[in-house]
């Protein structure tokens, strides 16, 4: 496998909270979870010191013979045990991410994906797309009204912190959505699966800050999004993201609950 990735924060007065890394034949992208202001955290770890260790375990545990949904459940577990006697960790706010994954495994190859991270998969049989949309369906009426108020306002940042906090009461329960936080179930709720690597051509992996080139903005579909990919690598597509974000910095063209997010591009070649 070629693998090219970038990751970029989506501010300079803020860490990057997203995360990227791959081996000869594994890619993992974590897209941190900032919790609310006005909720407890029960944490006073911060959300990139939590996709750091997360990462870099999942990449240890990938080189095992074991299934994905399990290494992403060990992974869990065993960044659990860093602060289960300094923090609360039942508590809703607790650091929490967003989670990609790709390996290949002799002739197959293994996706998974948990909560708000897409990857994009394009074989001989066409493009398959594997997302996880149940976040977007915990508070919809909350959704729909962060995406009425013009960016940087104080009814935008209200708008946002009510969505964020009812979105956080169906955060990893039955019925509502679920991220990797501090509940090993979470693992076993990802969307997962494997395609032949007979005929994958390329795969891509992106957070929802670089994912928005095709699902926020207009001008791409995901075979034109490879294809630019492709040509001008992740960090020209992130530098495509960041180029319309500039032209529309109050989200009057394309609502959004932040001018620029944190945002990370994986490119697998096969």
């Amino acid at each position: 496998m070629n693998i090219a990735f970038e990751t970029l924060s989506g501010s300079s007065e803020r860490p990057n909270e997203d995360w990227v890394a791959a081996n000869p034949t594994s890619v993992i992208v974590l897209d941190g979870v900032t919790a609310p202001r006005v909720t407890e955290h029960g944490c006073h770890h911060s959300v990139d010191w939590f996709t750091q260790n997360l990462g870099g375990r999942l990449l240890m545990l990938l080189s095992e013979d074991v299934d994905m949904s399990t290494a992403l459940a060990t992974a869990i577990d065993q960044v659990a045990s860093l602060h289960q006697d300094t923090c609360t960790l039942d508590s809703p706010g607790v650091p929490a991410a967003a989670v990609a994954m790709l390996r290949r495994r002799d002739d197959t190859v293994d996706y998974l994906v948990l909560a708000d991270a897409v990857i994009v998969l394009d074989s001989e049989d066409g493009i398959q797309v594997v997302s996880d949309t149940r976040v977007e369906q915990a508070a919809p009426e909350a959704l729909a009204r962060t995406r009425e108020e013009t960016i940087g306002t104080p009814e935008h940042q209200a708008a946002v912190a009510r969505m964020s906090v009812e979105q956080l009461r169906k955060r990893n329960v039955p019925g509502g959505y679920w991220v990797a936080a501090a509940e090993r179930e979470a693992a076993f709720r990802a969307f997962t699966g494997q395609i032949p690597a007979a005929g994958l051509r390329r795969v891509a992996i992106f957070t929802d800050g670089a994912s928005r080139a095709v699902d926020t903005f207009e001008g791409m579909d995901w075979d034109t999004c490879l294809n630019f990919l492709q040509e001008n690598g992740p960090r020209g597509l992130i530098s495509y993201v960041r180029k319309i974000e500039a032209e529309d910095p109050e989200g009057r063209r394309w609502p959004r609950f932040k001018k620029s997010d944190d945002a990370t591009v994986a490119m697998v070649e096969m």
